[in-house]
């Protein structure tokens, strides 16, 4: 998967969701420490669940390309890298900040449906929802601009709580199927 569709997908799963906070760190680590992690063990630098939580903020924050992503997070301060898990330097205990290609590399290789999953959790978490009460549940498609040429775009089938206005599932669809069985499918799963 590219990039740039990984981003419009984490971007319509965050749509609405009000700033990050301090709190909200930890379990959005936890959530995130799920994912599997597609480098090399040898050539681990930065932790994943950092580099992704990092994403996930940048992304919150209006950033819709991995350049984006990148320049906003050179602008953050030691405090948050280190809440990040940011790895120092052993010698001289300097922040080691990820290189412009660490994040796209890692944003290319990971399993989209594995932090979609993880995302999804940490978002149900954080709302508080325990699965009492009745729960409206509208399904759309959206096909997710600039994800590729004209007819290989990302198509996403997303399933939205009304009340609390959170996407409590995604799924990548042939844009050009019939969404209903698809949404079948999904529900049975």
């Amino acid at each position: 998967m590219e990039a740039s569709s990984l981003i419009g997908g984490l971007s319509a799963r965050l749509s609405g969701v009000s700033p990050l906070s301090e709190q909200d760190a930890p379990g959005l680590l936890q959530a995130l420490a799920q994912v599997p992690d597609p480098r090399d063990a040898r050539g681990r630098i930065h932790p994943l669940p950092g580099l992704l939580a990092m994403a996930i903020a940048a992304v919150v924050s209006g950033s819709s390309r991995v350049v984006e992503i990148v320049e906003w997070a050179a602008d953050l301060p030691d405090v948050v890298w280190d809440r990040l898990g940011a790895t120092r330097d052993a010698f001289t205990g300097v922040r080691r900040v990820p290189d412009d290609s660490t994040p796209s590399r890692v944003l290319t290789g990971i399993d989209a449906d594995s932090l979609d999953a993880a995302v999804c959790r940490w978002l149900l978490e954080r709302a508080g929802l325990t699965g009492a009460g009745r729960r409206v549940i509208a399904v759309d498609g959206k096909t997710l601009r600039g994800s590729g040429p004209a007819g290989a775009q990302v198509h996403l089938l997303a399933a939205l709580d009304q009340a609390e206005q959170i996407v409590l599932a995604q799924i990548d669809v042939d844009g050009k199927t019939n969404e209903s069985p698809c949404a079948e499918h999904a529900a049975m799963a």
